[in-house]
């Protein structure tokens, strides 16, 4: 109970004034009688009853003291809180993203989620509907909203988690949207708070309604892994791992690397609490097949001790550099062995055609190419009239502020403190969004569209400090990656789970199957050539069979913030797990005031009764 205004205590203040009235007495009066046995013998009658006769006398003192102290406390608007109970319809959005696997002493945390989210639908009121949100990688609604509460529950009973990245703030906003404002609805949230910010996400709302679950907290895990070949020789390759230990305490972590089951590398190294560590480890010779990293330890997050690679060998690719001199990027394109490179110092319109079709690649520095229908384009500070971006001035010295770190074309790079001489202020279709901006302007656009791809920088590399950086020849491959449509026919065959995987099929095929780390075939029509296979959304190595035709991709992680299964600075209670929470979850009030009221007006009348009989 909460008194809203607790200064109308003062009135207690009237009990002293009520207690010094009934204390004062009439002045005795002297009578004269001729004896006093009479009154002796009346005396020792009345002793008998005194107490009790005490008690009703000053029955209405006491029932006066309680009708203030009654009084008092309506004035001072006592509310009585409590949790709530589901009021009009519902909106339940479940977390299915890796962090849910995490393990308990009773299994997962996501069998937690599984029980709260069954006792809620118990709790739906008659005449109420619920609707299911899964909130993984991307929101999906499992129902519209229905009152069949056996249907609910055997939605929740078929749903899992998965190894994906969480989005819950998506997932939020859509639940939000169904909400109706005329009415008591409820978005229910039920999550262990891990991988995002939790505290931003469950403020969105007033009506989002967290329900926390949690449980287990060791963890070390791969963060990153990826292979990439040496300039200087292309028979040689670096192997590079990145582990971190999320746990409080230090940690020995047992490695092991294999390439189609051969062993690579296997050693043991220590990790300080908390730290982050990269490891490079060299290669020499052919490579090629699914290689595999493996942390050889128990802990309660297993999605990410493992991670995996598909190599393959690579197929020449015509690349077409059309440029007056680029020092950095010609280099950066002979270190690739498998590049037939054309150089020209400009375009000649008659035959701009034919060049982008015989070619994989068009890279265009600085000059800016005529229309083009077809084909895969890296315009550095170059504009093309079929691609909506265009040139509206010039910025000296931006600053990079932020960067996609999602999208494939920045994976695991660092571009904070990126110095930049000039760039191109542009305006890009609204259906555009930089994947590297800028306070003025987007440095980078990626552009798909009916056979056309491109990626546009729009600033000059060799007035920014970007070749000079780790990052550029990662960028680079990335970009390559991005722009081949053979993607899966060569070099390192790696996404993150969640994502979908373009699968580039021959021109006669008419029908393909793949297969999950599961084993289990889905078998597929092609209707689009890339075909994007969505269902990566657990860890391991796929199977793609086309025709007699076997070939493989690998599905990781490998994220930070997902690995980091330690749960927010939050305060509350769900089973035997203590966890700590920032928003206090929603509570329903009801006010007491007209109780107590009623209550003193009660005690009020009593004592007028008594009054009126003792008069």
């Amino acid at each position: 109970m909460q008194l809203i205004n607790p200064g109308a205590l003062l009135v207690l203040g009237f009990i002293p004034i009520l207690i010094l009235i009934h204390s004062l007495k009439p002045k005795p009066k002297k009578v004269v009688v001729t004896d006093l046995f009479l009154w002796r013998q009346a005396s020792r009658e009345k002793k008998g009853g005194a107490k009790i006769r005490r008690l009703i006398s000053n029955l209405p003192l006491y029932l006066q003291i309680l009708a203030v102290i009654l009084a008092a406390l309506a004035l001072a608007k006592p509310v009585w809180f409590f949790p709530p109970r589901v009021k009009g319809n519902a909106v339940m959005v479940i977390d299915t993203s890796a962090s849910m696997k995490t393990r308990t002493d009773s299994g997962m945390r996501f069998d937690q989620a599984r029980m709260e989210a069954l006792k809620l639908i118990d709790e739906l009121p008659k005449g109420a509907m619920m609707m299911i949100i899964d909130a993984g990688n991307k929101p999906v609604i499992k129902t519209p909203f229905s009152e069949d509460k056996k249907q609910l529950k055997q939605i929740v009973e078929g749903i899992q988690p998965r190894d994906v990245h969480g989005r819950m703030g998506k997932a939020i906003t859509l639940a939000l949207s169904f909400m109706d404002p005329e009415r008591n609805d409820q978005t229910l949230f039920i999550t262990d708070g891990s991988g995002y910010d939790f505290q931003k996400v469950a403020r969105i709302h007033e009506k989002v309604r967290p329900i926390l679950v949690g449980g287990g907290a060791k963890n070390v895990g791969i963060t990153r892994f990826k292979f990439r070949q040496e300039i200087d020789s292309p028979e040689r390759f670096e192997i590079m791992l990145e582990v971190r230990n999320f746990n409080p305490h230090p940690v020995l972590c047992p490695i092991h690397l294999t390439l189609e089951q051969n062993t690579i590398v296997k050693k043991t190294i220590g990790l300080k609490a908390e730290e982050k560590k990269s490891l490079i480890f060299p290669y020499s010779g052919p490579i090629s097949g699914r290689a595999q990293a493996t942390l050889e330890l128990r802990d309660d997050f297993p999605v990410d001790n493992e991670a995996f690679a598909v190599l393959n060998t690579s197929m020449d690719m015509w690349v077409l550099l059309v440029s007056e001199g680029n020092y950095f990027l010609e280099k950066l394109l002979e270190a690739y062995p498998n590049f037939l490179i054309n150089s020209v110092k400009e375009i000649i319109p008659s035959s701009w055609k034919d060049q982008t079709t015989r070619h994989d690649i068009v890279i265009l520095d600085r000059v800016s190419p005529p229309s083009t229908e077809k084909g895969n384009f890296l315009l550095i500070e170059s504009l093309s009239p079929s691609i909506p971006i265009s040139k509206t001035g010039q910025i000296k010295s931006p600053e990079v502020v932020d960067w996609d770190r999602s999208n494939p074309l920045l994976a695991n790079l660092d571009l904070l403190g990126l110095s930049i001489e000039r760039a191109n202020q542009v305006e890009a279709d609204e259906t555009l969004r930089p994947i590297l901006e800028s306070f003025e302007t987007g440095l980078m656009y990626a552009y798909e569209e009916n056979g056309l791809r491109a990626v546009y920088l729009g600033f000059d590399l060799t007035r920014s400090d970007l070749p000079l950086r780790v990052a550029f020849p990662v960028m680079m491959s990335n970009i390559f990656e991005w722009l081949q449509p053979r993607k899966l026919l060569f070099s390192s065959s790696q996404i993150m789970a969640g994502m979908p995987f373009p699968l580039v099929l021959g021109p006669q095929t008419k029908d393909f199957s793949v297969a999950g780390p599961s084993g289990n075939w889905e078998k597929f029509r092609v209707q689009t050539n890339p075909f994007n296979y969505v269902n990566t959304g657990k860890v391991g190595i796929y199977t793609v069979a086309e025709g007699k035709k076997w070939r493989y991709f690998a599905v990781n992680l490998v994220n930070e913030s997902e690995s980091d299964i330690r749960v927010p600075d939050y305060n509350a209670q769900v089973g035997e797990a203590s966890l700590q929470t920032g928003p206090e979850p929603i509570k329903e009030e009801m006010p007491l005031w007209i109780f107590f009221l009623g209550v003193a007006a009660a005690a009020l009348i009593l004592e007028w009764y008594f009054w009126l009989k003792n008069r």
